[in-house]
């Protein structure tokens, strides 16, 4: 961190995982105290997740539980805000301003394009990549190892999906009445709030976000 401030750097940002094998929670927020004294601007901190079929998985080591993980989430979010760090994504945390603007387009489903082998774009309503193919790269010829015509429905799953990661939420007003009636259950137990049209789940509902994304889809099919 001294060096790249010394290089002139003014917006750094540092990435840590949480539940490591026989890690605590006290353990783990020593990590943040010792990463925030480094004065980043920005902070992604996720939760280890064991792929099957992986050389981690098959080392079968002593992993916390879902409710130690739970734990060091929800310390997290506390810490990082006394800090002074915002939580505007599920895993993402950052002073006043320094939110990543390229993560951020994929979250707000604005368009991009990727350049090289293997690149992804999201663009004119297509979404594509190139083909992982070096030497056809080089001699010119483009292939594409995924292309397909994004439908207005697959938008609006998107859209549902990603508001619900951020701290922006989600504007239900084109939704149905069962999904506010749905939040406001939700709400009643410190899962979300509501401002305006806008439904924002709290740090303890973004643990379970998937549940409640995949919820809120099955109600506006």
């Amino acid at each position: 961190m001294a060096a790249a401030r010394e290089a002139g750097f003014d917006n750094l940002s540092l990435d840590l995982i949480y539940g490591l094998p026989e890690q605590t929670t006290e353990r783990f927020l020593a990590n943040l105290r010792a990463a925030v004294a480094l004065a980043p601007e920005h902070l992604s901190c996720y939760g280890l997740k064991v792929e099957e079929g992986t050389p981690l998985a098959a080392m079968s080591l002593p992993l916390p539980d879902d409710d130690a993980q739970a734990e060091s989430y929800l310390a997290t979010v506390d810490f990082l805000e006394a800090a002074g760090y915002g939580q505007y994504e599920i895993s993402n945390f950052c002073r006043p301003g320094r939110e990543s603007r390229h993560n951020a387009r994929y979250w707000a489903l604005s368009e991009y394009l990727g350049f090289g082998c293997g690149a992804h774009s999201d663009f004119g309503g297509e979404r594509f990549a190139v083909a992982r193919d070096l030497d056809a790269f080089l001699r010119g010829e483009i292939a594409y190892s995924e292309k397909a015509v994004i439908t207005p429905a697959e938008r609006e799953t998107e859209r549902i999906m990603l508001s619900l990661r951020t701290a922006r939420g989600l504007d239900t007003s084109t939704l149905p009445k069962t999904v506010d009636a749905f939040f406001s259950s939700l709400a009643s137990h410190g899962l979300c709030r509501k401002a305006g049209d806008t439904w924002t789940l709290t740090p303890r509902g973004f643990l379970v976000s998937n549940a409640i994304i995949g919820e809120v889809l099955s109600l506006v099919e």
